[in-house]
C-alpha cells in the first residue's frame, strides 16, 4: 500500500510539474498567425511584427560597400512637361561674370500632381416647333452619351473605389466631391455601382463557367464583406 501511495505521489507532482512548464510555455509564446494557429483576421493589418533575435553585427546601417546603387530613372526629355535651364550668373569663388553653356547639366526632376478639374459638357437640346402642324420636336442626345450626369470613365472610377479599394460609399462620395470637385452623395454612388454592376456582369459570367475548368486559379482567397456576409 505504501508503494501505491508513494508512486501515485510521483505521478501527482510530474503531473503539477508538468502543468507548471505548460503554462509557462503558453505566457512566453507569441500568439501571431506566422507561429501559432491564430487566424490572420484577428491581428491588425498595420500591425509591427515582434523583432526577432539576431546576432550584434559590426556592419553599419545602410548599403553595404560593394552594393550596387539603386536609383529612380530619370524620366527621357521628351517626356518632361517644362524645362527650366538654370545657369550661374558670376563665378562662386571669385565673382567673375559666367556665360556659355553646359553640354551636360545636372538634371534634377520634381513630380507633382496636375490640378485636377473636372471635364463638363453641357448638350443643349433646342426644342423646335414645327411650321406646319405645331408639333414640338425635341433633339436627341447623341449615341454613346448617357442620360445621366456621370460619363463612364467617372462610372468605372467610383466602382474601383468602392470595390478593389474597398472604400465605403460616404468616402467615395467624399473623395470624388473633394478631389475632382464634382458634387456627389451616396445616392449617386449607389447608382453608379449598379451601372457599372450591369457593364461587367458579362465577363463576370463568363469567368464563373470558365474558372471550374481551369487547371490553375491564380487569386486571392481572402474573403470580402458583401450585403453584410463575407463572400
Amino acid at each position: 500500500l505504501k508503494d501505491c501511495q508513494s508512486c501515485l505521489a510521483d505521478v501527482e507532482r510530474q503531473f503539477a510539474e508538468t502543468q507548471a512548464e505548460l503554462a509557462h510555455a503558453q505566457q512566453h509564446t507569441p500568439t501571431n498567425p506566422q507561429k501559432s494557429s491564430v487566424p490572420p483576421s484577428t491581428v491588425h493589418p498595420h500591425a509591427k511584427r515582434p523583432r526577432q533575435q539576431r546576432k550584434n553585427s559590426n556592419r553599419k546601417r545602410g548599403g553595404q560597400p560593394g552594393h550596387s546603387r539603386h536609383e529612380r530613372p530619370l524620366v527621357p526629355p521628351e517626356d518632361v512637361t517644362d524645362i527650366i535651364p538654370l545657369k550661374p550668373d558670376v563665378c562662386r569663388r571669385c565673382g567673375e561674370p559666367l556665360s556659355g553653356d553646359d553640354p551636360d547639366p545636372l538634371r534634377h526632376q520634381v513630380f507633382e500632381i496636375a490640378g485636377i478639374r473636372p471635364i463638363i459638357t453641357e448638350y443643349q437640346r433646342h426644342r423646335l416647333t414645327c411650321p406646319c402642324c405645331g408639333v414640338t420636336t425635341t433633339a436627341s442626345l447623341p449615341d454613346g452619351v448617357p442620360t445621366g450626369q456621370s460619363g463612364p470613365r467617372l462610372t468605372a472610377f467610383v466602382a474601383l473605389l468602392t470595390s478593389y479599394f474597398r472604400h465605403s460609399k460616404r468616402r467615395a462620395a467624399l473623395f470624388i466631391e473633394s478631389v475632382f470637385g464634382i458634387p456627389c452623395s451616396v445616392g449617386p454612388v449607389t447608382k453608379l455601382e449598379k451601372l457599372a454592376l450591369r457593364a461587367v456582369r458579362p465577363c463576370y459570367e463568363q469567368m464563373l463557367c470558365a474558372l471550374p475548368r481551369s487547371d490553375v486559379v491564380a487569386m486571392d482567397e481572402t474573403p470580402s464583406k458583401q450585403e453584410g456576409a463575407e463572400r
